[in-house]
């Protein structure tokens, strides 16, 4: 595996390479380089198993949320998490806690948004209390596959504190996930922002019609609009931005 510390990575290419499993593979090579075995007191093994056991919970049915996608993420934050003007604000614990929450921040994604089970009353919906609902069972998830067995408990040998520090930081960043959110935290970063919010999430429309539920998300309604332009929107609104703010 070339290139990884790249922007221009291919994803793509590792996904047909380890059978679409590329998250571990990719996973063991950022986490060496930023020494998380070391920073946890965790052996390798059980970086391995605990990847393996994540990776075993997104699902290659999903076209979009599966591991491919977390393996991306990773990739996209370790990157950033290189640039000099990170290093320089951020702590070992902050750089540890980006990088395992963004291999487990979509971690058994049902392909819904949170709308759709919300208005479906599914079990999740009902759980969270409509709240974050995805977000918050991917984060407890990634605890509870974690914590279960010793074999894969990376965080077992740290010191309490520190421990209840990186959990919290994990789940921060993983409930900050949930798009509603996602102006918030840019005006926090550039202390302004200069275009409306552009309601954009992936697809559920279609069932929501067959369940008779609300459509949430007209932007997505293949019957009324274009998904080209929509896309389009979705880079000017949400990701120009992100761009604009880092520069």
């Amino acid at each position: 595996m070339e290139n990884e510390d790249s922007w221009d990575f291919d994803i793509f290419n590792l996904e047909t390479a380890c059978l679409k499993r590329p998250l571990t593979y990719l996973g063991l090579k950022i986490f060496s380089r930023f020494g998380v075995c070391e920073f946890l007191s965790c052996p390798e093994a059980t970086l391995r198993s605990w990847l393996q056991g994540i990776e075993a919970n997104y699902h290659s049915t999903n076209s979009y949320h599966n591991s491919s996608h977390a393996a991306d993420v990773l990739h996209a934050t370790a990157y950033f998490l290189c640039k000099e003007r990170v290093k320089q604000s951020l702590e070992q614990i902050d750089e540890v806690a980006a990088l395992i929450a963004a291999t487990v921040h979509d971690v058994d994604h049902p392909g819904r948004t949170n709308s759709f089970l919300c208005n479906a009353g599914s079990e999740l919906a009902i759980l969270y209390n409509d709240t974050a609902v995805l977000e918050s069972h991917h984060a407890a998830l990634a605890f509870q596959i974690t914590t279960r067995d010793d074999k894969c408990n990376i965080f077992k040998n740290m010191e309490r504190n520190e421990y209840r520090t990186l959990r919290q930081a994990i789940i921060d960043m993983v409930l900050a996930t949930e798009m509603t959110k996602h102006f918030e935290h840019v005006n926090k970063f550039v202390n302004s922002i200069n275009k409306p919010l552009a309601a954009l999430e992936e697809n559920g429309t279609d069932e929501e019609k067959r369940q008779s539920l609300p459509v949430v998300m007209p932007v997505f309604d293949r019957n009324t609009c274009s998904i080209p332009k929509s896309q389009i929107s979705f880079i000017d609104y949400f990701i120009t931005d992100m761009f604009d703010a880092w520069d």
